[in-house]
């Protein structure tokens, strides 16, 4: 799925586009590669009025909004003229290499001349096939659904490199409205999937698991099917790493981009040890593990307070904590609800846990 973009009624003429050096500095997965340089012939569509730019037909820049184009505002057409890159970069503050990106992610279709030349401009190195094949599958159970994507469908999935990563990511970003991109390694990512499955699954309505590999997209995606709607996740290879984004909602302990290792790095904060990593734990870090699993299981299931009144089972866990490590041990499972719930669902924890210990609710 590509996000949602406007179409003109009639594309613009296609010349090549020109480059321009990129700016310095960009965190892993891979180091930005400079723009090539070339001729800069008119390529792209602005209009002076509502600032909007396109290209292929497709407008990628809006800076005031979908509801800031001239005819869906103001009641009169774009007045585009078509500019140079130079122009463009000028117009928008967009540097070239973000212009290059937005035009690659706009434009669907992997042949388009338009977008096959964005992605030289960027530096993008051809996927690598890993000569694997994968057929959709469906499965209502969040295990065999985590299964199949690790053991079948992430294996039939081409390694990509860093700028065809981004902008592969900013074409689903903005429909999914993704909350940022994740990354880690085979078995992070397995943990990380495996706590947003089994949120899923949990869902009213909850139909099923589809997973399939998408190859226009370079990425397997796993499909949560409920009441008729879906909300997906996206997995894309690159030589060292899984990258992970989530759409119409947020990955579980994930925060921002720059927060890699979501889930799993907010626990080894904390000293503790989440799946699967947690089975090869002992003593007090393998149970205060299994105990904040069990305390995300309730949460998303029943709720601690059911219908007002604290759920038995969440007190045990409480109280058990508080005998594992006292409020220190209960502050940070807190936390960790806090963060991987929301504040409602710890506000109704602290409720739960009332006068437990030093728990004073």
């Amino acid at each position: 799925m590509r996000f949602w973009r406007r179409r003109e009624s009639e594309p613009p003429e296609r010349s090549d586009p020109p480059g321009r050096t990129d700016r310095p500095g960009h965190p892993d997965p891979a180091a930005r590669p400079a723009v090539a340089e070339g001729d800069d012939p008119a390529w792209l569509r602005h209009c002076a009025a509502c600032g909007s730019l396109a290209a292929g037909g497709y407008v990628f820049h809006l800076p005031h909004g979908p509801e800031g184009l001239c005819h869906s505002s103001r009641g009169v057409d774009c007045a585009r003229e078509q500019v140079t890159v130079r122009r463009a970069v000028a117009e928008t503050g967009m540097s070239a290499e973000d212009l290059f990106t937005e035009v690659y992610a706009a434009i669907g279709d992997p042949d388009n001349a338009m977008r096959v030349e964005a992605a030289k401009r960027l530096g993008m190195a051809p996927p690598l096939p890993t000569g694997a094949e994968f057929d959709e599958a469906r499965t209502g159970s969040a295990a065999e659904a985590l299964e199949t994507v690790v053991g079948q469908a992430i294996p039939a999935v081409p390694v990509i490199d860093g700028p065809r990563l981004r902008a592969e990511f900013r074409s689903v970003a903005r429909a999914w409205s993704s909350k940022g991109l994740w990354s880690g390694t085979e078995q992070e990512a397995a943990g990380i999937l495996r706590v947003n499955l089994e949120r899923d699954v949990l869902r009213e309505r909850f139909e099923y698991f589809a997973i399939d590999v998408l190859a226009d997209a370079f990425c397997a995606q796993v499909s949560t099917v409920y009441d008729g709607v879906f909300s997906g996740y996206r997995i894309w290879r690159t030589a060292d790493r899984l990258h992970l984004c989530g759409g119409g909602q947020a990955i579980l302990g994930h925060g921002s981009p720059e927060a890699h290792g979501g889930r799993a790095a907010m626990w080894r904060e904390r000293g503790l040890l989440p799946r699967p990593h947690a089975e090869a734990a002992r003593g007090k870090k393998a149970r205060t593990g299994q105990l904040l699993d069990e305390l995300f299981a309730i949460g998303v299931s029943r709720g601690f307070v059911p219908g007002g009144e604290a759920d038995a089972r969440t007190r045990e866990i409480g109280a058990e904590l508080d005998r594992m490590g006292g409020l220190r041990s209960m502050l940070g499972a807190h936390e960790v609800v806090r963060a991987e719930l929301d504040r409602t669902h710890a506000r109704r924890l602290e409720f739960a846990w009332e006068r437990i210990g030093r728990w004073l609710g």
